[in-house]
């Protein structure tokens, strides 16, 4: 009775937690075919190793005339659509700074129809995938949005809300905040060289440190990336 308990648990466990990764992309039917579209990754951070999640299938011949006479009939079983990577590209952009950039998709190894652009998304927020291209002879141009355009795939999110145990500045605040060093030095050309000299020996510790961190927080994530 305990062993048929826990076996239940465990399955409801996985259960939730495939539902949970499903819902974090998107799927439609364009043409014929099925799209999920995500990142690969989800929760998708700020300065992580990510990718573009793409996977295309289509029911079998047989399958669809037996659901066009069939009243009820569930979605046929999937088959996978291969050689996308050389007919199919994608246009990624951020929406907030209205940033583009078309890319290249890979064939995922050892899963079939699954293809994937990679990228390190450096600034959290809304992003949208454009697939463009030709799928079996079909042309094809489908736009997908994160949450926060009113899709289903998560934006990309602050990577200090992972930060353990202290939070590290990412490579956009301090290179912002270089900027904004070197913008104040600019105004106060009127001061004298010693002045001058120290702001710029600021920049430098703030452009070194921010090397360290850098570094640092790339050495963990390839270390954690190693171990999954």
């Amino acid at each position: 009775m305990i062993r048929s308990l826990i076996a239940i648990l465990i399955t409801a466990a996985l259960t939730a937690t495939v539902s949970t990764a499903a819902f974090a992309h998107e799927d439609r039917e364009t043409g014929g075919y099925k799209l999920v579209v995500g990142f690969l990754h989800e929760p998708a951070y700020e300065g992580e190793r990510n990718a573009v999640s793409l996977r295309v299938t289509k029911g079998s011949e047989d399958e669809e005339e037996e659901s066009s006479t069939m009243v009820g009939h569930h979605d046929p079983e999937a088959v996978a659509v291969e050689g996308l990577q050389d007919t199919l590209q994608v246009e990624v952009t951020h929406v907030p700074s209205n940033v583009s950039r078309t890319m290249n998709l890979r064939a995922v190894f050892n899963d079939p129809g699954h293809y994937a652009a990679d990228l390190i998304p450096t600034s959290p927020g809304h992003y949208r995938f454009r697939f463009f291209g030709v799928i079996e002879g079909e042309a094809i141009d489908a736009t997908f949005d994160s949450r926060a355009g009113g899709g289903h795939f998560d934006d990309v999110r602050v990577a200090t809300a992972i930060h353990f145990p202290d939070a590290v500045a990412s490579a956009r605040e301090l290179e912002s905040a270089v900027r904004g060093l070197q913008a104040a030095s600019e105004e106060s050309h009127d001061e004298d060289d010693d002045s001058a000299a120290a702001t710029m020996a600021i920049v430098g510790i703030v452009l070194g440190a921010s090397g360290i961190a850098f570094g640092g927080v790339s050495l963990v994530l390839s270390i954690r990336n190693r171990k999954s």
